[in-house]
């Protein structure tokens, strides 16, 4: 930003923490484009978004894009799913993805996530503001899953970034890369994927440092009580590797009558995330979650919805 700006406080903190870094981040291994750790639907936001090997359907291409297939062999439904996020202050996320299989054994996946910070104040001296701006980011992607043998799937997503902050443009490109295996212990699932590998065009004097992560962990499975109930538990082993930094994300999913569902899980490692919990409805072809996280040094709650509509 130019010397002189003001801005109003509240959506300030919003656009540092979660738009690209500032020079003095990138020194200290800091990375930008902080929405691309953040999780996409209300079912893995509500399990601490513990889902390299628990996601399946359009938030695959999010999470480890291998979980387009199905690790059934059969095809899995298309899927088209749209998410809405109020995050710190005045950010919003938005998600909307889509899954289509091609056959038993390929799948293909569209994806574009954003986030945005509205009516952030401009001033160049104390008074009144002399005007508002929006900044923004997006990712828009393109995923291939394959499955290789009948117990290993594997997938990547291309994607072109962009981002915006006040009169200053970047643009990029990344990848993930993702797979899960079927281990010979019944419904025991590993995943493990590597995300946003790639790089950013300067924005005004500094290039945005992605926040390439890798995420690995296991997913278990078990149907109860005469298929009346399922549960799932799922654990990812988070790396941000610009950051050098270490999360444990955990979560839990109790299935009622395959229609209702309830979840929640814990962010091990944050300073900013923790307890998060959630509930999900099924009814015919509409998927409906939700997802409440409480984010620390009192910058209020996060409220995630999705809704998924299964073809």
């Amino acid at each position: 930003m130019q010397t002189g700006l003001h801005m109003r406080s509240a959506p300030i903190v919003a656009v540092l923490l979660l738009m690209g870094a500032s020079s003095t981040e990138a020194q200290v291994g800091q990375s930008g484009m902080a929405f691309l750790k953040l999780g996409v639907s209300g079912r893995g936001t509500a399990m601490a978004d513990a889902g390299s090997a628990a996601s399946a359907g359009a938030a695959a291409t999010y999470y480890n894009p291998a979980g387009l297939v199905n690790p059934e062999g059969s095809p899995l439904s298309p899927q088209l799913m749209f998410m809405h996020r109020e995050w710190i202050q005045d950010t919003r996320m938005e998600f909307l993805g889509a899954s289509v299989p091609l056959g038993a054994n390929d799948a293909f996946g569209v994806s574009i996530n954003s986030t945005t910070v509205s009516d952030i104040e401009v001033r160049s001296r104390p008074g009144p503001a002399e005007g508002t701006f929006t900044s923004r980011e997006v990712s828009a992607g393109i995923s291939f899953a394959h499955r290789i043998f009948d117990d290993l799937r594997a997938g990547i997503t291309g994607k072109f970034l962009y981002q915006k902050i006040f009169v200053d443009e970047g643009s990029g490109f990344a990848a993930d890369l993702g797979a899960i295996w079927n281990t010979p212990l019944d419904s025991l699932v590993i995943g493990a994927a590597a995300c946003n590998l790639g790089s950013m065009s300067v924005l005004r004097s500094e290039r945005t440092t992605l926040p390439a992560l890798l995420r690995v962990g296991p997913a278990y499975s078990v149907r109860l009580n005469s298929d009346q109930m399922a549960a799932t538990a799922a654990i990812d082993l988070v790396r941000i590797l610009p950051e050098k930094k270490n999360y444990l994300d955990a979560g839990a999913e109790l299935f009622f009558t395959r229609t209702i569902a309830v979840r929640g899980g814990y962010q091990f490692g944050s300073e900013g995330r923790g307890l998060t919990l959630g509930a999900g409805i099924a009814y015919g072809l509409v998927v409906l979650d939700y997802a409440y996280a409480r984010i620390s040094s009192d910058l209020g709650d996060a409220h995630t919805i999705s809704l998924a509509l299964n073809f």
